[in-house]
């Protein structure tokens, strides 16, 4: 399989200088009318989506899933390199952990076992574990990849081998558990299944891949309450947005970017994004800007494999609930791998294959090209960066216009660096600490200003 992948790789590098840097499906419209840009919320009629507390962070990409930490922990960290807190064994995976009310909760492999597990955010104590057999093997690692999602007193994690549970957040005692490949339900990503679970009020959304598609499930008992698409699963994981007056949820599947109606799963609009091996790992970016037509919403989607990124604007029909879907533009300027971009002011950020890039998120220009990460992750900090390198290197980095300058640099993982020879991770920033995994441990590093007080 590697060798394979390393081909596929070849060719479309290759194929993207022959065609050029950029694709366009037409040229850009004019934004200059359409107002102030304004990020998502998505509190709407069928309840709220999983927002934490100041300093929390309850679910995959902090509070509203768009790769954002507060403004307190992003002046934090400009206060200087964070020192370790605690540090911890845990064990196989790539699930980033979650951190709500001085819990840090956090999903793992050990042998023939995944498990949730909950520490103390202040001394890294194990407060409790929950676990549940698991067989899944492959080559790129044995661990789980979805990030865990608390909402109210509950905790809910998909493991790669598709089982989703529910446990209690005080103590960790199941509450219910499903299997996303029983009896004519979903089947497995061949890496694994790695979207994070969405709380839309009382319901769980995940991907479950065909032939049930996007699947919810009730947030109390586990009954599913309605299937949707029929696709395979990507490993991204689902979002909400509010736009035109009510609730959307964006979902990058393995081969198409859905718009649905989340009480009911309804696709509103689509597009299809096929990408090699159906590896379509990357969240969307999603935010709507406001003109005199009415509310405009924007997607943007990257994947790696000679893929690309494009941009989605979607309408609302003057009649009726659907949507109209248009590509903005679409190139290969942006190509992502599994690290999920994210949006400071008119920059899009994120990893092209091995490069941190910064496109204008209007026109897909390329204003930033940087090497010094290879596969790594990154979320905004104010209008600053915090990059984890794939080498385990923790950087804050600061735009100043022409060039992304470094503030500061560390090992995240000590001087011998991650275990497994690689971060894949995304790191967490909440709290007045950053949290970053590796194939072994979980490790608390305190931020400067913190430690200070």
């Amino acid at each position: 399989m590697g060798r394979k992948w390393a081909t596929v790789v070849l060719v479309a590098a290759l194929a993207g200088l022959l065609v050029g840097l950029g694709i366009w499906i037409r040229q850009p419209r004019d934004f200059a009318d359409e107002g102030l840009v304004r990020q998502a919320m998505a509190v709407g009629e069928v309840g709220q989506m999983v927002e934490g507390l100041a300093g929390e962070w309850p679910q995959w990409r902090g509070p509203k899933r768009d790769g954002q930490m507060d403004s307190e922990s992003a002046r934090g960290l400009l206060a200087g390199k964070p020192a370790q807190r605690w540090e911890t064994e845990l064990g196989e995976g790539y699930a980033s952990p979650v951190l709500v009310g001085g819990q840090v909760i956090a999903l793992a492999r050990k042998g023939t076992e995944e498990f949730l597990q909950s520490f103390d955010l202040k001394t890294g104590a194990s407060q409790w574990l929950s676990r549940w057999p698991c067989s899944y093997k492959n080559d790129y690692g044995n661990g789980p990849r979805a990030s865990p999602t608390v909402s109210g007193n509950l905790v809910f994690a998909l493991g790669a081998a598709g089982r989703l549970v529910a446990v209690q957040l005080a103590d960790g005692q199941m509450v219910w558990q499903a299997d996303l490949l029983g009896p004519g339900m979903g089947s497995s990503p061949r890496w694994g299944f790695a979207g994070s679970p969405l709380v839309v009020g009382e319901l769980v959304i995940v991907q479950v891949g065909a032939p049930s598609g996007v699947v919810a499930f009730d947030r109390a008992t586990g009954e599913e309450k309605w299937r949707s698409g029929g696709d395979p699963a990507g490993y991204s994981s689902p979002l909400l947005v509010r736009a035109g007056g009510g609730l959307q949820l964006v979902c990058l599947t393995g081969r198409r970017l859905l718009g649905m109606d989340p009480a009911n799963g309804e696709i509103l609009w689509q597009e299809e994004w096929p990408t090699e091996f159906e590896v379509n790992a990357a969240t969307p970016v999603v935010w709507t800007v406001a003109g005199e037509d009415g509310e405009t919403l924007y997607a943007f989607v990257t994947s790696g494999y000679g893929r690309g990124c494009c941009l989605m604007r979607v309408n609302r029909e003057k009649e009726g609930k659907f949507w109209n879907a248009s590509m903005v533009y679409r190139n290969t300027r942006m190509r992502s791998h599994f690290g999920s971009p994210v949006r400071v002011g008119d920059l899009l950020w994120g990893f092209d294959e091995q490069m941190v890039t910064a496109l204008d998120w209007r026109t897909g220009e390329a204003r930033v090209k940087k090497r010094g990460y290879k596969k790594g992750t990154l979320v905004a900090a104010g209008e600053n960066l915090l990059l984890l390198s794939e080498e385990g290197e923790l950087a804050l980095a600061k735009f100043d216009g022409k060039e992304l300058k470094e503030l500061w640099r560390m090992p995240a993982f000590g001087q011998a660096g991650p275990m497994g020879k690689k971060a894949w991770t995304m790191p967490v920033a909440a709290a007045g600490v950053v949290l970053v995994r590796d194939e072994g441990r979980l490790i608390c590093l305190e931020m400067a200003e913190v430690g200070r007080k």
